[in-house]
């Protein structure tokens, strides 16, 4: 079994990262995998593009809560980082890497920030081809 969890360096993803543990421990040949998506379209990761270091740095902060809570438990994660739009990138990954579940993190949006903007955690449910858990 493999395990995919999407890290954004929030509360919320190390809840997730958490979770993902807790499944690790009922299923003792489950693998688990990190991803983390930079989007260029936030302005912040889209000058961050400009410098492969400063990319570099920024990519590991976001995942090093999450992945600190995992070698603290023992537990080996392979590690993977996307570019692109959060939502298409987690699912063409999920959807062509044989990910049995993928756990992801909501971020609370109002109902009007939904309306307006969607959820990604509602859009990958909508179509990745995995059992997909979303913590709070």
């Amino acid at each position: 079994m493999k395990i995919a969890v999407a890290v954004d360096g929030s509360e919320n993803a190390l809840r997730a990262t958490d979770y993902a543990l807790m499944l690790m421990r009922q299923f003792s040949e489950a693998k688990l995998e990190l991803i983390h998506v930079i989007d260029y379209n936030k302005e912040d990761e889209r000058l961050l593009k400009q410098s492969p270091n400063s990319l570099a740095m920024y990519q590991k902060k976001k995942i090093q809560s999450a992945l600190k809570l995992v070698k603290d438990k023992g537990i080996d994660a392979e590690v993977t980082m996307l570019k692109g739009n959060p939502q298409q990138q987690i699912i063409k990954y999920v959807n062509t890497n044989e990910i049995d579940h993928l756990i992801l993190s909501s971020r609370g949006l109002n109902t009007l920030q939904k309306l307006v903007m969607g959820s990604t955690s509602q859009k990958v449910i909508k179509h990745v081809n995995s059992s997909v858990t979303i913590i709070k």
